[in-house]
């Protein structure tokens, strides 16, 4: 380890650092927003959990944020899918210089109780607040925003179905009937986005263009690794290789061999190496699927083929459904017509070891 230089790898979620290495998954939703009139409104970036989404997101958010965009107009919410986006929409916009209207208050009348404050005072405010609404306040601030010139970019990572999340979408379905320029970016897990696609008078978030991340490059990466580590093209294609394109593990292996002691090798590093796939990313994942998706992967394990497969399975029939929930979901990929393997790399180790 060179205790003088940087590490140019990063664990840092939605970070790339100077191992950034770029597929060009954000140039699609860049290359329509800068026309004068988009054909798309809404973007979906779909990937399996540390293959680089927020990156994506990240990138695209930077773009819009830079000052020439900004001179044309464009404004940018990054948006928690945590909270209530709604809500939080509305408070950015009423900051806003080119908002007329600023923060909303709600005012009350103060009545004689030890000497200056009612006792009316709840009830006033109440009376006052049932007259609020997050939608209707939301189409005053945009047509503020709008008559200012202003093209409103909202951005939202890891989104799911929630309460506070379906209705922020039906107002938005609302708003791009109009025609204006507010658009939407999100990432998420391919079964959250499905799920929330399925909502009823959400048809805009099912048909949206979905941007996929896959793989990375293994011209790039072992380039990456050659020029950051100061390797042979041998070595560096042995790194590239050892991470399946997944760039969770790019960067995870990338960090250990810039930490590595100079006697030490590769096969060195893969105990520390599985340890942070297994804890930090494998263990969420494997949360996520379904019981029947477990129950495929598992059978996985030791059958590729469909033939193999189905005779393991205990509900055959399910098969088509759980395989490509898992394709779709980025777990698995088609070699060859028939046949599948894990795209994640040294996965079936995780499942042998900890779910077997």
């Amino acid at each position: 380890m060179n205790k003088e230089t940087q590490n140019p790898f990063t664990h840092t979620y939605g970070s790339a650092g100077q191992a950034y290495i770029d597929m060009g998954w954000a140039k699609e939703a860049i290359d329509n927003f800068d026309f004068d009139r988009p054909s798309e409104f809404v973007y979906k970036i779909i990937g399996v959990r540390g293959s680089g989404k927020t990156v994506v997101l990240s990138d695209i958010i930077r773009h819009y944020r830079s000052e020439e965009k900004a001179d044309e107009g464009w404004v940018v919410y990054d948006l928690s899918s945590a909270r209530n986006p709604l809500h939080t929409l509305v408070a950015y916009l009423a900051k806003e210089k080119f908002s007329r209207k600023g923060r909303k208050s709600i005012d009350f009348t103060a009545k004689a109780n030890l000497g200056l404050i009612s006792g009316d005072i709840s009830t006033s405010r109440m009376r006052n607040e049932e007259y609020y609404d997050d939608e209707v306040e939301l189409d005053e601030l945009l047509e503020s925003a709008f008559k200012a010139g202003k093209r409103i970019l909202i951005c939202i990572d890891d989104i799911a179905k929630t309460e506070d999340m379906v209705a922020f979408c039906s107002v938005y379905a609302k708003l791009i009937r109009t025609d204006k320029p507010v658009y939407l970016v999100c990432t998420g897990l391919f079964s959250n986005m499905e799920s929330l696609g399925r909502v009823k008078n959400l048809t805009f978030f099912k048909r949206a263009e979905t941007i996929e991340v896959r793989s990375l490059s293994e011209v790039l990466m072992t380039t990456k690794y050659r020029k950051l580590l100061n390797l042979s093209y041998e070595t560096a294609r042995e790194l590239s290789k050892m991470t399946r394109g997944y760039a969770y593990a790019y960067q995870v292996l990338g960090s250990l061999y810039f930490k590595k002691s100079k006697d030490a090798g590769i096969e060195d590093l893969i105990g520390d190496y599985e340890e942070r796939l297994f804890s930090q990313s494998y263990e969420k994942i494997w949360e996520e699927l379904t019981e029947g998706e477990r129950n495929l992967v598992e059978i996985l394990i030791e059958y590729k083929k469909r033939e193999d497969i189905l005779q393991h399975m205990s509900k055959p029939g399910n098969y088509s459904e759980y395989r490509n929930s898992l394709l779709r979901g980025g777990l698995i990929r088609e070699v060859r017509r028939g046949e599948v393997e894990f795209s994640l790399p040294r996965f079936e180790e995780y499942v042998r070891i900890f779910k077997l």
